[in-house]
């Protein structure tokens, strides 16, 4: 008979408020000329003429700039309002205030707001940074911020600790790690150890998986339970009653589960990446050495001769021709590395806003 099974599970939760801090806007594109900095129109027609050193995404209405050694911050027209005068400086970001008492923006009282627009900067060279108002003015106060990383995002962590007591063959297994139901079935399934391997048993002590795995961990795959499998540096997955869905023979295999819940597998053996779905079907293909995902926006590509492109979860491809590729908050948008060294931005379309 199996004795009682005692289960203690502590669970933490952290969760954020819905983030306003930066809110890119993607009408005006940073655009590169040569080695200087202007913006274009989504259409790649200039808006405002290349002659910065270094230009930002443009956030309510402004956008840092630099000439020089310095820093100063522009309007969408071009014209700028907040002189070359800061060493390092930041995107504006909406914060807020606490609305108990006062604060103030240089040598002005003002009063508190829900939403304050503000910035940071640094006047000296390595100095501290400070809060700066929509005119340049140090604020004696910083704003607090709600931040997530997409701005709608709970995030949750869950620790647990979990004992066991259970009758009947104890020779099967050492140590249970984890256990699980599954859907339409009467079993207990239980991740247990013996000599320091891994293996899957039910509550009737039937060996579903054998005692051979470095490490075998729990995912959910469309509201059921699948296991990750790990050995000898190969990795693989099976169903949660044991059956191998995948062989372990891939050098990487990452499972990767989106905000909306959409699951990812990236695959790679003998030298060649896969993005398959949740079901195994293929995502994309292509000749891929090696597939990453990107929190919530999409995966970035390499090929044999170490060039990067990207795959965004809206389906749009950008073919790897870059050397280093990263995705920004304004809209389906790449900041990438030219094979020259050089800085640039690419649209999910492909849409290269740079000149050489």
């Amino acid at each position: 008979m199996m004795k009682a099974l005692t289960l203690i599970i502590t669970i933490l939760l952290a969760f954020t408020l819905p983030a306003i801090s930066q809110q890119y806007d993607p009408s005006l594109i940073p655009y590169r000329k040569g080695n200087l900095w202007g913006y274009a129109n989504p259409d790649k027609s200039i808006a405002i003429k290349p002659a910065f050193d270094e230009t930002n995404w443009f956030v309510a209405g402004f956008a840092v700039v630099k000439k020089g050694a310095k820093y100063g911050y522009i309007n969408k027209a071009g014209k700028l309002v907040i002189p070359y005068k800061f060493y390092s400086a930041k995107p504006f970001s909406y914060g807020y205030f606490d609305n108990k008492g006062k604060h103030t923006a240089g040598s002005k009282l003002v009063k508190n707001k829900d939403t304050v627009l503000f910035a940071g900067a640094s006047l000296r060279p390595g100095g501290a940074e400070v809060c700066i108002d929509t005119k340049g003015l140090v604020m004696s106060k910083c704003p607090a911020i709600n931040e997530s990383r997409d701005g709608n995002e709970e995030l949750i962590s869950v620790t647990s600790k979990k004992e066991y007591s259970l009758g009947g063959n104890s020779n099967v297994y050492d140590k249970i790690i984890d256990d699980y139901k599954l859907a339409g079935d009467d079993h207990t399934y239980y991740i247990s150890t013996k000599n320091n391997h891994y293996g899957l048993i039910n509550n009737t002590f039937d060996v579903l998986l054998p005692f051979e795995y470095d490490s075998i961990k729990k995912i959910d795959i469309n509201g059921t339970t699948s296991l990750l499998l790990a050995k000898n540096n190969m990795h693989g997955v099976s169903g949660g009653n044991g059956t191998i869905v995948v062989p372990v023979e891939n050098s990487k295999l990452v499972y990767a589960k989106t905000n909306d819940g959409v699951g990812y597998f990236i695959k790679v053996k003998d030298g060649v990446a896969q993005l398959k779905d949740a079901n195994q079907q293929d995502v994309i293909t292509g000749n891929y050495t090696d597939i990453e995902y990107d929190p919530n926006r999409g995966f970035i590509l390499t090929t044999a001769d170490n060039s990067k492109g990207y795959y965004f979860l809206n389906k749009k491809l950008v073919a790897p021709q870059y050397s280093e590729v990263r995705s920004v908050r304004a809209g389906d948008f790449l900041k990438v590395k030219t094979k020259t060294g050089k800085d640039g931005y690419v649209s999910a379309e492909g849409v290269a806003y740079f000149e050489e």
